[in-house]
């Protein structure tokens, strides 16, 4: 759920409390605490958790520049290296020789989004040139959609002239670089490294994987999507269009044969979360990779925001904050210190419960438990319809609870017929919610059969295909 539908239920917690009540309506706003300790478990995995996480690979496709904090970077040709390989930057400098201009045709296999590969056979124009900026020199090449692009923008190219190219860094096998005109990194490098960590994992227990997004002029972002395929043994990554900071497309698709990229693994893994992962808009993710047991057998799982959903949302948190406000509020001499505890550690409670109704779930219970609960796939966590009818829910019990606790009553009906009355836009939206959880989860159980193929791997291997 949503910050603010976790920050309504925690105010709703405390209107069960008739002394909580009488203080608010006096304008003492010490209740609110409540709300607070509702909101904690994010504050703290947000705010704190995310950066003393462990990160074993930073993935960043597109490193943003110091000054203007979005990419590409302007960088100096001496500071490319292998490193680089198929991350996206500018260079700026003065083209040396026209190596050469050409056109032909080409075929070449790309995939759709099931996996399945296809093969595309199109014309194509090329420019490839030599380009100085002081520093060194760099091959750069310009083929097909790019070098449309690339002539838009800079008309006939000619030796001498001063440019300022985007693209990513590509290396050849003799080691020396080249630089591909183009307007998005090269989603094959993310693919490369998030394979080298799940067999990482394998060997070692567990490796996490922070991904970079990438910000564009503007600000708006380049999409692209992470599909973890393990009956294949696949990690594909697919370049997306252009979105808004809300994730709305506004065009810049990339050209099909730079769209995808492909990297096997040698280790059996599985996907405990049924859809790929996308990357836009802020923060990129954490994913760890985890070696664990499935049927028996060594396996590496996934694990999306392994900072997220630990102890700070766990009911043994609830009952720690409910204690601190205890005695803070006794230190404080606020009268009626049980009471707001009581209603603190409920609103932490309803986070976790509300969290629980998606799909990551949460360690409910440590030191008991040791990892995630998996939730019950009532609706994503950004999910309008589950949002709403939650905040829907808590606003009704605050005024069905004002109203019970004021005398002589302002709304002068029963308590049951007035709570029905309030709640019936929460049943149907949580009704709809949960006829659609059927069908999601019947797809998710595809999908996850699917996903824990383990014979599939064990096929392969035995006919060689891996």
């Amino acid at each position: 759920m949503r910050g603010f539908t976790h920050y309504i239920s925690g105010l709703a917690a405390a209107t069960f409390f008739p002394a909580l009540v009488a203080d608010i309506r006096m304008g003492i706003l010490v209740p609110v605490i409540a709300a607070a300790s509702a909101y904690f478990p994010d504050f703290v995995d947000f705010k704190f958790g995310k950066f003393f996480a462990r990160r074993d690979y930073e993935i960043d496709p597109a490193p943003w520049d110091e000054k203007k904090h979005y990419a590409p970077k302007l960088v100096k040709i001496k500071d490319l290296s292998e490193k680089n390989h198929y991350q996206f930057f500018a260079i700026e400098g003065r083209v040396e020789e026209i190596l050469t201009r050409g056109s032909g045709t080409i075929s070449y296999e790309v995939f759709d989004k099931e996996g399945n590969v296809k093969t595309i056979t199109e014309e194509y124009n090329t420019i490839v040139f030599t380009l100085s900026d002081g520093t060194g020199r760099i091959t750069v090449e310009a083929f097909g959609d790019d070098y449309k692009m690339f002539e838009e923008e800079f008309g006939q190219i000619e030796e001498g002239r001063e440019l300022l190219v985007f693209g990513y860094v590509d290396v050849d096998p003799d080691g020396s670089l080249r630089f591909i005109v183009s307007d998005a990194p090269h989603p094959q490098g993310i693919a490369e490294t998030i394979a080298e960590a799940i067999e990482k994992a394998y060997e070692e227990g567990e490796k996490i994987v922070k991904i970079h997004n990438i910000r564009l002029p503007g600000d708006v972002y380049r999409q692209f999507w992470i599909h973890l395929d393990p009956p294949k043994r696949e990690v594909r990554v697919e370049m997306g269009p252009i979105v808004t900071p809300g994730g709305v497309a506004i065009g810049g698709d990339v050209p099909e044969y730079r769209k995808y990229g492909i990297a096997k693994v040698n280790v059996p893994f599985i996907k405990t979360y049924p859809k790929p992962t996308r990357i836009d808009s802020f923060s990129g993710p954490e994913i760890a990779f985890r070696l664990t047991k499935h049927q028996g057998k060594p396996v590496v799982k996934d694990r999306f925001l392994p900072w997220h959903h630990g102890f700070s949302h766990s009911m043994t948190m609830g009952v720690i904050i409910g204690a601190v406000v205890f005695l803070l509020a006794k230190l404080f001499g606020y009268s009626h210190a049980t009471d707001l505890a009581l209603a603190s550690m409920i609103g932490q409670w309803l986070h976790v419960f509300e969290d629980q109704l998606g799909f990551m779930g949460s360690n409910l219970f440590p030191p008991i438990t040791k990892d995630v609960i998996p939730g019950f796939k009532l609706g994503e966590s950004g999910s309008g319809l589950t949002n709403f009818s939650t905040a829907w829910l808590m606003i009704a019990l605050m005024i069905w609870n004002f109203n019970r606790f004021t005398d002589p009553r302002p709304i002068p009906i029963g308590d049951a017929k007035l709570l029905l009355y309030l709640i019936w836009p929460s049943i149907i939206g949580f009704g709809i919610a949960i006829v659609k959880s059927f069908r999601l989860r019947k797809e998710i159980a595809q999908l996850m059969d699917y996903y824990t193929n383990l014979e599939a791997f064990e096929e392969m291997e035995e006919v060689g295909g891996i």
